[in-house]
């Protein structure tokens, strides 16, 4: 099973200042390839970091759908 720790504090409009929401789609899409080619699809999610409440749920959203 692949546990991830999921921090959205690195996003540009947070204090990491790096990431786009987009890229939090697309770390959702590499973290479901990895879940399937090594643990048969398994994996879980928890929320550990993201302290601007204006971003944090569309990049929680954007990941999600990655996953999906």
């Amino acid at each position: 099973m692949l546990a991830v720790s999921a921090g959205f504090d690195r996003h540009i409009e947070d204090w990491g200042g790096l990431l786009t929401t987009d890229d939090y789609r697309t770390i959702g899409k590499l973290v479901k390839e990895a879940a399937e080619k090594n643990c048969r699809g398994r994996s879980f999610v928890v929320l550990e970091g993201g302290y601007n409440h204006n971003v944090l749920g569309k990049n929680v959203k954007a990941f999600v759908e990655g996953l999906g």
